[in-house]
């Protein structure tokens, strides 16, 4: 009796999940810079017919796939090699890829199985285990760090993590950007001008465009990505503040935007402050050295209008008990974020015309060169980040490392591009040995 309780009950799980028990479930957690590549490839590689189901919607094989690369968290449904299977996927950040695969850690899931309709709530911000979200083991995932820039190497908060298997799918270029109206004079940052914003969080505009009769107090302030995002690491580390060193980026209140095609932007800034102290994968961030949880926010976040109160930096003073101004005598003030294609597209620079032009964000230089995919390949365009594959050393077998494996080329021949990457092919003439690394000739 007692084991066809246990029977029953297992069936139970398998059916209040949605899941059939004839159904292999595949878990992939990845990087944000991975999704639409990923997404992509995973629905060219399953049988016409699959379904999607998401936190932004669902859609199917005859729909429109920008709801499955679109959605940071999902399931997809259908059939693989002659095998039904459920794929859920996680793009909450690199390094929570990395600690996915190197520590076999628990991670959150959404609780459909792909075939349901209308939006799932959010794994990272459900409270409720079986109904908002699900735990289990990601099978594999990508990254867009190496393993070595991230803390997930040996023992780490009490938890060991292993070596893993890093193979190479693609680039994914990084581009700094302004929110709207940053004039084109000053639409480039160097090296050093980018150490100085992320550290001291905001500086005059006056040193991009060399104004300091004009522009001396108008105020640009830093925004950025929380310590999950491979975006983050591969900024910071281009720039030469390393993995470990402290910023100060803002996290501002908006309102008044406008969602068109699921796309939201605009809006006014009444008010900001550094980003909260928060704790991330373990990993514990200071007040000013977090950020935005997806790129997509950040691209957001700069398609916005700084108010008076934010450009001049209001704060409540705890001495004074009363409200100050860090920079009483500004009169604007500007956004700079870092953001790959893929989010850039998604509404900062159009959005497939989306965006009206007095709402784009303004694309920066980087130390006087052009983010172009030519100038990239060439190396003389040096913020870009790997995309890889990342595949457990021993555990991974049967038709979930087959999967794996076609998914890996499925991406590096063929849909490593989608969301603005590129291909790492004989027409990438560099390398580079470490996220921020020298780039050099391959």
């Amino acid at each position: 009796m007692k084991t066809f309780r246990n029977i029953f009950l297992g069936a139970m799980a398998l059916s209040a999940s949605g899941i059939a028990s004839a159904d292999t479930v595949i878990r992939i957690v990845g990087s944000n810079g991975d999704r639409v590549a990923t997404q992509t490839a995973i629905s060219h590689l399953l049988a016409s017919g699959w379904t999607f189901q998401g936190i932004n919607g669902n859609t199917n094989s005859s729909g429109t796939l920008s709801t499955a690369t679109g959605a940071n968290f999902g399931a997809w449904k259908g059939t693989y090699a002659g095998n039904a299977v459920v794929i859920k996927v996680s793009f909450s950040g690199a390094l929570a890829g990395i600690a996915a695969v190197a520590g076999n850690t628990d991670q959150r899931f959404v609780v459909t199985d792909g075939s349901g309709t209308g939006a799932v709530p959010s794994p990272l911000t459900g409270t409720t285990l079986g109904t908002d979200y699900e735990i289990g083991k990601a099978d594999f995932g990508f990254s867009t760090n190496f393993q070595s820039t991230s803390p997930f190497n040996g023992v780490y908060a009490g938890v060991t993590y292993n070596a893993v298997i890093e193979e190479i799918v693609g680039v994914s270029p990084l581009g700094f950007y302004a929110s709207p109206g940053f004039p084109t004079a000053g639409a480039n940052i160097t090296t050093q001008l980018a150490q100085l914003l992320y550290t001291s969080g905001s500086v005059s505009l006056a040193q991009f465009t060399g104004d300091f009769t004009s522009d001396q107090n108008k105020i640009v302030y830093a925004i950025g990505r929380n310590t999950d995002a491979g975006q983050r690491f591969g900024a910071y580390t281009e720039i030469g503040l390393g993995t470990s060193g402290g910023v100060n980026v803002w996290k501002p209140t908006v309102t008044g935007t406008t969602t068109a095609s699921g796309i939201t932007y605009g809006g006014t800034v009444t008010s900001q402050a550094l980003w909260p102290a928060e704790t991330i994968s373990n990993i514990f961030s200071p007040i000013g050295n977090g950020g935005f949880s997806s790129g997509a926010l950040v691209a957001q976040n700069l398609t916005v209008t700084l108010g008076s109160d934010a450009y001049k930096g209001k704060y409540f003073d705890e001495d004074s008990q009363s409200y100050q101004f860090l920079y009483p005598n500004a009169t604007a003030g500007y956004y700079i974020g870092y953001a790959t294609p893929g989010d850039t597209a998604n509404g900062l620079l159009g959005g497939n015309g989306v965006v009206p032009v007095a709402n784009r964000g303004v694309a920066l230089k980087y130390n006087g060169v052009d983010l172009t995919n030519a100038n990239i390949q060439n190396g003389r365009y040096t913020a870009w980040l790997y995309n890889r594959i990342l595949k457990p050393q021993s555990g991974l077998a049967g038709l979930q490392l087959t999967f794996a494996n076609a998914l890996r080329d499925q991406i590096k021949n063929t849909d490593a591009p989608s969301g603005g990457g590129l291909f790492n092919d004989a027409s990438f003439k560099v390398q580079r040995f470490t996220d921020g690394g020298l780039v050099t000739p391959k």
